[in-house]
């Protein structure tokens, strides 16, 4: 037997440390050549350390490759560097030892993505065709063995009418098709003038604000497929409120889409916060008796104990009767011990009287210049007194008459999902459902936490000189420490504008402004439009499935979950023969669904079965959708690109802009003609690489972009 000789030329890319074999000379093994098959790199870590002070941003990756393979490899280390970056220091690390980087002009580092693009057959390095890039020499990472690489670099981060862009290529796993070990991206912001909005479109991130100076902003998750880079907006203002606008425009004929956020400081007098009146509302019906009324009892004494002493409240509990702390709201100060001694006493037993407990906790008159907030738990249906749902509902309503904002708990799946979640829609309020098993004591105080100490409320907002439209939310919640709002919306016109925001604070109006520009035309934020539409989606879902079916709410949804890929739990696509053209919307129920072409038909109304369960399913997704700050996922078989949405036809990614009439101009992937496609219309890039086979209508032209033929 001859000797063992392997060599493997390989890429290593930083953007989540993807390695992937370029090509192989073979192993010469008794007088046969034989070609061992290669697998990928693992990359088993990925942290992202990111210290920005003021606009200096010093980003440290540690990375750790694992060689699953028996022999060793060697290869090249890239790393992809966008063109409005200014790098001011880079350091590269392999096993702690410093390695030469060489920086790529754009046209050499061009050459070399395309020629992987060509070898591998695989479009998705196209994303970054157009970047600059560092590359270095690896050492070999032996078999079984692992390789940690260091990379540190510096860049000044811009601002924009006080707003800053932060961006971390991530997005690799198109490339890769693995997940990631262990991805951790945290950011240690500080400045010298106040941090207001902290907002990632692309990430879930925690934010734990120091001061107004000072803020950590950290995202972790093991085995992450990533799909989407990393991207934070931060913006900095003395202002007591932080008003930005962000905006997305393709078409200079099309109404554009807008993001504002808004946000107070976070550093505030006691003074400051604004004293309020909560009623908490709590079954003690039989059904609670156990682990949920001591979880509740927990969960109201902490409120009682993190309750202001300016603030006033009251404590109602209701099974068949209803029995109040007192008869009024009463001094946190004067009352907070014998209400804890109250809260002791409360043992679950009889039936459930929604109605009158409801009823009793709005009699008190409110005082105008507080916020009043009823928190109202319950773990089953009306049993006792007013049993019919709409009755209730409109009893509530007319009593409270939008005095005060009524927040529910429901506790297991017993509940009547329909009377709370109108409970709460009609009044101001959100909606929670604790599931069984779930601690009822971590969800209540959790969200009073975050209600506590309201900063400004009865909110409304102006934008001068602007046509707007379909803003969401359309009423908007109170303004709270440490909390965000988020409105997007679509604009008509272009120009300079002034955002008006109004509110009370301790009864007084109180009016702040930002100056903004909305632009003819936009293209940075991508991910604006599909936001927009999620919201929008989620927000008339909820109306059907609240208040009835109409054909109007039903062809919006269609026409917006087919343009945008967005699945909700009453959408889901049917894709068919067909293609994409008969795509009809369902009420889908992961196991069954039932289309809602039917109703559009005029035949007869569908009936479908659903058990509570779902039904508290459905409403807690719709409300993260409502609530959400990024885009959520699409259908398997939907991608959305920039401004376009492809489907996904008999293995061909189909622009849904093309027609089945429209002839198309066919090029092979990877030929010459495809680069020099690549070269004169830059901007398909992105497009094209979602695969081999993609039909996509550009300036009027469409192309079909098809495999090579095999030989």
């Amino acid at each position: 037997m001859k000797r063992l000789n392997f060599h493997a030329a390989l890429i290593i890319l930083f953007l989540i440390g993807f390695v992937q074999l370029v090509q192989a000379q073979g192993i010469v093994v008794t007088q046969q050549r034989q070609i061992p098959r290669v697998e990928t790199l693992r990359v088993e870590k990925h942290h992202v350390n990111i210290s920005i002070e003021n606009q200096l941003a010093t980003t440290k990756i540690d990375q750790i490759f694992a060689n699953p393979n028996n022999f060793q490899l060697e290869g090249t280390y890239l790393f992809p560097l966008a063109d409005d970056v200014a790098v001011s220091d880079f350091v590269l690390y392999i096993d702690g030892k410093p390695v030469k980087a060489e920086l790529l002009a754009k046209a050499r580092a061009r050459s070399i993505y395309e020629g992987i693009v060509r070898s591998m057959q695989d479009p998705a390095l196209l994303e970054y065709i157009g970047t600059r890039a560092f590359q270095a020499r690896v050492f070999p990472i032996p078999p079984n063995g692992e390789r940690r690489i260091q990379l540190e670099y510096s860049q000044v981060i811009s601002i924009d009418a006080g707003l800053a862009k932060y961006t971390y290529p991530l997005r690799t796993d198109k490339f890769t098709h693995q997940p990631v070990g262990s991805l951790a991206v945290s950011i240690d912001l500080k400045s010298k003038h106040a941090l207001k909005t902290i907002y990632s479109p692309s990430h879930e991130i925690v934010v734990n604000r120091k001061s107004d100076h000072r803020a950590k902003i950290s995202y972790e998750g093991t085995n992450v497929h990533v799909k989407r880079d990393f991207v934070c907006y931060y913006s900095l203002s003395d202002k007591d409120f932080g008003i930005d606008l962000i905006t997305h425009r393709d078409d200079i004929d099309e109404d554009g889409f807008f993001m504002l956020l808004i946000s107070p400081k976070y550093e505030v007098d006691k003074k400051e916060i604004i004293e309020k009146d909560f009623i908490f509302v709590l079954d003690r019906s039989g059904s609670m008796k156990g682990p949920k009324i001591e979880q509740a009892k927990k969960a109201l004494r902490f409120c009682v104990n993190s309750l202001n002493d300016g603030d006033r409240f009251n404590l109602i509990l209701f099974n068949t009767d209803v029995e109040q702390f007192s008869e009024k709201l009463v001094s946190v100060k004067q009352e907070r011990e014998n209400a804890l001694v109250f809260v002791e006493d409360i043992i679950g037993n009889g039936g459930t009287n929604i109605n009158d407990a409801l009823l009793a906790a709005l009699a008190d008159k409110p005082d105008p210049k507080r916020p009043r907030i009823i928190v109202f738990l319950t773990d089953g249906e009306a049993t006792v007194g007013e049993t019919d749902t709409t009755r209730i509902i409109k009893n509530v309503s007319a009593e409270n008459n939008d005095k005060s904002r009524i927040f529910v708990f429901g506790v297991g799946y017993d509940v009547n999902v329909n009377l709370l979640d109108k409970m709460a829609e009609q009044n101001g309020g959100t909606r929670q459902y604790v599931k069984p098993k779930e601690n009822l004591e971590v969800a209540v105080s959790s969200f009073f936490t975050k209600v506590s100490e309201p900063i400004l409320v009865n909110l409304a907002l102006e934008i001068l000189n602007i046509r707007t439209k379909n803003l969401y939310p359309q009423k908007l919640p109170h303004l709270f420490r440490g909390s965000q709002l988020t409105v997007l919306g679509r604009y008509a016109g272009s120009g300079k504008t002034k955002l008006v925001l109004r509110g009370d604070i301790n009864g007084k109006k109180h009016e702040f402004s930002n100056s903004a520009k909305f632009p003819k035309q936009e293209s940075d934020h991508q991910f604006l439009p599909a936001l927009w539409a999620q919201r929008k989606v989620a927000y008339l879902v909820d109306e059907i499935r609240l208040n009835g079916e109409n054909k109007e709410l039903i062809e919006e949804i269609t026409r917006l979950s087919e343009k945008y890929g967005i699945m909700t739990p009453y959408t889901s696509f049917l894709v068919t023969e067909d293609g994409p053209q008969r795509r009809q919307l369902s009420r889908a129920r992961r196991d069954q669904s039932v289309p809602l072409s039917a109703v559009q038909a005029g035949s007869p109304k569908p009936k479908l079965a659903r058990s509570v369960a779902q039904q508290v399913e459905e409403s807690v997704q719709l409300q993260q959708l409502q609530t959400q700050a990024q885009v959520a996922k699409t259908a398997v078989t939907v991608q959305q690109v920039k401004n376009k949405t492809f489907h996904l036809q008999d293995k061909v990614w189909v622009d849904s802009t093309h027609k089945p009439e429209t002839k198309t101009k066919k090029i092979e992937f990877g030929s010459d003609a495809y680069f020099e496609l690549l070269a004169k219309e830059p901007e398909l890039t992105k497009y094209l690489a979602i695969g081999k086979q993609v039909i996509v209508c550009h300036k009027g032209t469409c192309y079909e972009i098809h495999p090579p033929k095999q030989p």
